[in-house]
């Protein structure tokens, strides 16, 4: 149809052509959403599903891409923020900086412990305080002190970890 538009029109096919792009470029931007719109629409979709609505985040769009903070219970619902916040209408990309409550982190720490054979069977006392992990414990030897601060350090989400083990 734009082509027989062209050819009724003859002698100004650059200013039909100019006119259409014109057009298609002011429809593109009716149909984008503001990050304003976008990021309100992610909060609320946040909010209303079971499986983050309890997380503590803050959610920012700036340029279509979103990025969330805050804390988290589980890599689970890490992801399944992200899953919703990549489904949302109008976003680029998204950008996680979440990570896992304090509380989450020491129960992935024990995990990962009880988990090894060789140090699963420790007597050992875990703190964690704004992703820092402290180890203690007054019954390892050396290959239990090194197994266990590695096995801490491996956790996803931990930062630092201070071994106050004898």
């Amino acid at each position: 149809m734009f082509h027989q538009a062209i050819r009724i029109c003859g002698r100004y096919p650059t200013t039909l052509l100019l006119a259409a792009t014109v057009l298609a470029s002011a429809g593109t931007l009716a149909c984008s959403r503001s990050d304003a719109t976008v990021q309100s629409n992610l909060q609320q979709q946040l909010a209303a599903d079971p499986g983050t609505a309890r997380a503590h985040l803050t959610v920012t769009v700036n340029e279509g891409v979103a990025t969330i903070k805050g804390e988290t219970e589980s890599v689970a619902q890490q992801q399944r923020v992200v899953d919703i916040a990549s489904a949302v209408k109008g976003l680029l990309g998204v950008q996680s900086e979440m990570r896992l409550t304090d509380a989450a982190l020491t129960d992935e720490v024990k995990k990962a412990i009880a988990a090894d054979a060789l140090v699963k069977e420790v007597p050992l006392r875990i703190e964690v305080q704004n992703a820092e992990v402290k180890l203690y414990s007054d019954r390892t030897n050396g290959d239990q002190r090194a197994r266990l601060k590695e096995l801490a350090e491996g956790v996803p989400g931990v930062v630092h970890v201070e071994d106050k083990m004898k």
